[in-house]
C-alpha cells in the first residue's frame, strides 16, 4: 500500500481539484437516499463531508492512521472512520448497499484483493462506484510512485464482470478535436501548434477544465477510468 493525499479544500493543484470535484459529483448523482455506505479511502475526509449527509448510514475506512485522524476531524465524530486496509476489510459480507472507491486500487499493488472484497461487501442488490487513473495497459505508474500497480482498462473490467452481471465504464476525458487526438497520437503537439491546450489543462485553467467531461463514450484524451457495478454475482 503507499499513501498519497489529496484534500481539494486546501489544494493549489486546480487540475486535480476539478477532477476530483467531477468524480465526487458523478457518485452524488447516483446516491440514493436511504443507502448503506462504505467509502474505501476517505483520505482526510475531502468527499466524506459532502457524502456523509446524504447516507442514512455511513462507514469509512483509510489505511493512514494519521489522515484517518484529520477525516474525523473534519467530519465529526457521527461518522464512523476507521484504520482499515482494503484489501481485508473486516464488515460482514452484505453489509452495504453502496460502496465508493475512488482512485484507491492503484496505491494497493494487489488491486485483486480491493475487488474481491467490494464484492464481498457489498449487497446483492447494491451498487458500486470504483474510480482509477486511466491507462490502456496495466503496470505501475512512471509519474507517480505511490501509484504502485494502475491497472489496465480491459484486465479491469473483465475482473468486475466476474463478481457483477452488470458493469457500466464511464470516462472522465478532456475533450478534443479530431486534429488535437492525431497530433497527440503521433507526438506532434508542438511540431503542429497544439501544445497550449494540453499545458492549459495541466494548468487547471478554466478555458481547459470547461472541456473536461464524464460519459460512457470517450471523445479525447482519457483521465479516469470510472465504473459502476451491480447484479453482484455469487460464487466468484
Amino acid at each position: 500500500m503507499a499513501l498519497e493525499r489529496m484534500d481539494i479544500n486546501d489544494s493549489e493543484d486546480r487540475l486535480q481539484v476539478k477532477l476530483h470535484q467531477m468524480r465526487y459529483d458523478f457518485v452524488l448523482a447516483r446516491l440514493p437516499g436511504d443507502s448503506k455506505v462504505l467509502e474505501i479511502g476517505t483520505g482526510v475526509g475531502a468527499f466524506t463531508k459532502q457524502l456523509f449527509p446524504k447516507c442514512k448510514s455511513y462507514a469509512g475506512i483509510e489505511y493512514d492512521p494519521v489522515a484517518c485522524e484529520q477525516a474525523r476531524r473534519n467530519v465529526g465524530s457521527q461518522a464512523e472512520i476507521i484504520v482499515a486496509d482494503a484489501r481485508k476489510l473486516s464488515f460482514a459480507d452484505g453489509q452495504f448497499s453502496f460502496i465508493v472507491c475512488l482512485e484507491v486500487l492503484e496505491h494497493l499493488g494487489d488491486y485483486q484483493a480491493g475487488v474481491r472484497n467490494i464484492h464481498r461487501c457489498l449487497n446483492s442488490s447494491g451498487t458500486a462506484i470504483i474510480s482509477v487513473p486511466y491507462r490502456r495497459v496495466g503496470g505501475a505508474s512512471a509519474v507517480n510512485r505511490y501509484h504502485l500497480y494502475e491497472p489496465g482498462e480491459t484486465e479491469l473490467l473483465s475482473l468486475l464482470r466476474r463478481f457483477f452481471g452488470v458493469v457500466e465504464a464511464h470516462y472522465l476525458y478532456f475533450e478534443e478535436t479530431p486534429l488535437m487526438k492525431l497530433a497527440r497520437r503521433m507526438h506532434l503537439r508542438g511540431l503542429l501548434g497544439m501544445a497550449r491546450p494540453y499545458s492549459d489543462l495541466a494548468a487547471g485553467l478554466p478555458g481547459a477544465t470547461a472541456k473536461l467531461r464524464i460519459a460512457q463514450k470517450s471523445g479525447g484524451l482519457n483521465i479516469s477510468l470510472i465504473a459502476v457495478v451491480r447484479d453482484k454475482r455469487s460464487g466468484s
